[in-house]
C-alpha cells in the first residue's frame, strides 16, 4: 500500500513540475538598478516642471525628505525601474535572439525598455538585451507594468526619491 501511495505522489509531483511555466520561475518584482527607461534617457541636471515632493526612501508612505519648486534645478542621480508585471512576447518561428536559440511557441518576458527598440528580456532564467520588434518572428501579447523611481539631489545636497519622473525636464539627451 505504501509503495502504491509513493508512486502516486511521485507521479503527481512530476506532473506538477512538468506543467510549470517559465513565468513561475521569473522573480517579480524585478528591480533594474540604474536603468533609464527610454531612448536617450540620461541622469544629469534636470529641471522641475512642477512642484514635486521628494521622499527619504524609495517606497510609498516614506517620510518626506524635501520639496522641489517648479523651475528648480536638481541632479537626476540614478534610478530604479521596478517591473511588477512582465510583458509577454510569443515566438512565432524558430530563430536566434543574440546567441540564444528560440523555438516557435516559446515565451519571452519583457522586463524593461532600454531605448532604441531594445528591451531587457527574461528567457528561461537568462536576461538578454535585444530587440523583438519583427512581427514575422514575434507577437507581443502584453506590455510590462513598471514604476520608475528616480534618485534626486537638490542644490543643498539633500538626496531623496520620486516616482513622478514626468515632473522633470531635461532628461532626454537627444532633444
Amino acid at each position: 500500500m505504501l509503495k502504491k501511495y509513493l508512486a502516486i505522489v511521485s507521479f503527481l509531483l512530476l506532473l506538477v513540475l512538468s506543467n510549470q511555466s517559465d513565468a513561475q520561475t521569473l522573480k517579480l518584482p524585478y528591480k533594474d538598478v540604474g536603468a533609464c527607461p527610454f531612448e536617450c534617457c540620461t541622469y544629469r541636471q534636470w529641471s522641475a516642471k512642477k512642484q514635486t515632493t521628494i521622499y527619504k526612501e524609495m517606497k510609498d508612505g516614506s517620510p518626506i525628505a524635501f520639496r522641489i519648486k517648479k523651475g528648480e534645478k536638481v541632479i537626476g542621480v540614478s534610478g530604479v525601474v521596478i517591473t511588477t508585471k512582465a510583458g509577454v512576447v510569443k515566438v512565432l518561428k524558430n530563430n536566434k535572439l543574440g546567441k540564444v536559440n528560440l523555438k516557435a511557441g516559446d515565451t519571452l518576458y519583457i522586463l524593461t525598455n532600454l531605448g532604441e527598440g531594445y528591451n531587457k528580456i527574461w528567457y528561461k532564467g537568462r536576461i538578454i538585451a535585444e530587440q523583438v520588434y519583427d512581427d514575422s518572428l514575434f507577437k507581443q501579447i502584453s506590455e510590462p507594468i513598471s514604476i520608475w523611481w528616480v534618485k534626486i539631489k537638490n542644490r543643498r545636497g539633500q538626496i531623496g526619491w520620486s516616482k513622478q519622473s514626468e515632473n522633470f525636464g531635461n532628461m532626454d539627451a537627444c532633444g
